[in-house]
């Protein structure tokens, strides 16, 4: 493929846009690409236009055009490739999301993935998938590809295959950054680390750890005994033990596997160490961590865009993303190794067929493929299954445009039945609702 369109949607993202581009500028085939910005705040356009400019000064990289709009039809119109960045309601909404829960007793940590507040962001980007969907559809006549980096990954991915046939592929860096966490703690070169993970966005496992041919599991299970699930107190970027965290350390301890998110976030994903604040506090869980977050990414952005105002941008090199190496084995076809989320049709075997799965994807030409991973462990596939569960009700309560599923799906969510009750859930989802019903008119109401 030459000259690729590659539409970024949801462009002023903090966090994401500018570290892509970096990426995509870094692969010679996709200087080529005609680049589409599309977003719905001008003045965050405004600001990545400082910067991209900049860097493309600085670098004397190019591409063969740059567009900026506000315009979804206008940037989806010729696409081969959608990048889609979106945070609908944006931090106002994420805040009731976590605010409101925690009046009846319910404490999250980042809530983008499941739980309360994972579901009503699941709920509110639901209806602007389809539309993005459908007018890709409309608009395009070529094959596209959507690479998704938005959560809730996967009831996003889930939806997208209900209302539309366009790839929907979803993207994450937390196996990368596990694996990565993990090859550091065990002092051994990362390119020497050889791995295999499974199960679902956020709650994947590392199923095998290996060392020129030689399982390195039991070494890496027996260092975290000896060592403890705290760290020394350092916690800065050179403490492994703080990145790997009491909470998935103790899931190790316990289940013989490591999960790929992060030990705060992963505490949303089960009931065990988030439902009292003894209990949070005992695992060092840091309640309303998505502020610190949200603030750190604004701040980290300000002062890129400083830089590129004083024309004192740093030199950067590649990420770990995914999604720049996929378009570059899509346009070239130099393959690729990527973790990606997919509709499971017998890619984990003891997940339901229906649901979103993270596993190893083979990319070229002509797509990405999913591998087959075949069965979990059954003692991950059963913590999977808690989580699917609540995924697969969300998403119906939005193709059936009816509350009761969303009753349903927290009913079924270990945290939050974990700390409320029936009618108190209910009253959740009823505020919730109301509280955002600007993005769930027509769907719920």
């Amino acid at each position: 493929m030459k000259n690729p369109r590659i539409a970024f949607i949801g462009a002023g993202s903090y966090g994401f846009t500018f570290r892509l581009m970096v990426d995509i500028l870094s692969f010679e085939a996709l200087q080529d690409s005609e680049i589409v910005f599309m977003d719905i705040d001008r003045s965050r356009l405004d600001n990545l236009k400082i910067i991209i400019d900049e860097y493309l000064a600085k670098t004397g990289c190019s591409v063969r055009n740059i567009i900026y709009t506000l315009d979804l039809e206008k940037a989806l119109e010729g696409c081969n490739f959608v990048i889609n960045l979106v945070k609908i309601g944006l931090l106002g909404a994420v805040d009731s999301d976590m605010q409101i829960p925690k009046k009846y007793g319910l404490n999250q940590t980042i809530g983008d993935t499941s739980g309360i507040a994972g579901v009503f962001r699941g709920l509110r980007t639901m209806p602007f998938c389809e539309k993005m969907l459908k007018l890709i559809e409309k608009n395009s006549s070529q094959d596209v590809v959507v690479l998704n980096y938005t959560n809730p990954q996967a009831m996003l991915v889930m939806y997208a295959a209900s209302v539309s046939k366009v790839p929907f592929i979803g993207l994450c860096h937390s196996v990368q950054g596990t694996t990565k966490t993990i090859a550091k703690y065990l002092d051994i070169p990362y390119d020497e680390l050889d791995y295999d993970c499974a199960g679902i966005n956020h709650m994947a496992w590392i199923t095998k750890l290996e060392r020129n041919g030689e399982d390195i599991y039991p070494l890496f299970r027996n260092l975290v005994k000896e060592r403890g699930i705290y760290s020394s107190g350092k916690n800065d970027d050179d403490d492994v033990v703080a990145k790997l965290g009491p909470t998935r350390l103790d899931m190790l301890n316990r289940t013989g596997y490591m999960v790929t998110e992060s030990s705060t976030h992963f505490a949303e994903y089960v009931p065990y160490y988030l439902r009292t604040r003894e209990l949070a506090d005992k695992y060092l869980v840091e309640i309303d961590k998505y502020s610190f977050f949200a603030k750190r990414k604004e701040n980290n952005y300000k002062a890129i865009l400083d830089k590129a105002v004083k024309h004192e941008l740093p030199n950067y090199e590649r990420s770990v993303e995914y999604g720049p190496q996929i378009l570059n084995s899509l346009v070239t076809n130099i393959p690729c190794k990527v973790y990606a989320n997919f509709i499971n049709r017998g890619l984990i075997t003891n997940l339901p067929e229906f649901s979103a799965v993270e596993v190893k994807s083979l990319v070229d030409r002509s797509g990405v493929h999913p591998c087959i991973y075949g069965d979990l462990p059954t003692q991950l596939a059963a913590l999977n299954r808690m989580e699917i569960n609540v995924h697969q009700l969300a998403v119906e309560a939005m193709l059936k445009h009816d509350r009761r599923y969303v009753y349903w799906a927290l009913m079924m969510d270990p945290l939050t039945h974990s700390v409320l009750d029936i009618d108190q859930i209910e009253n959740v989802v009823d505020e919730l609702i109301k509280v955002h019903s600007e993005y769930l008119k027509g769907y719920l109401c």
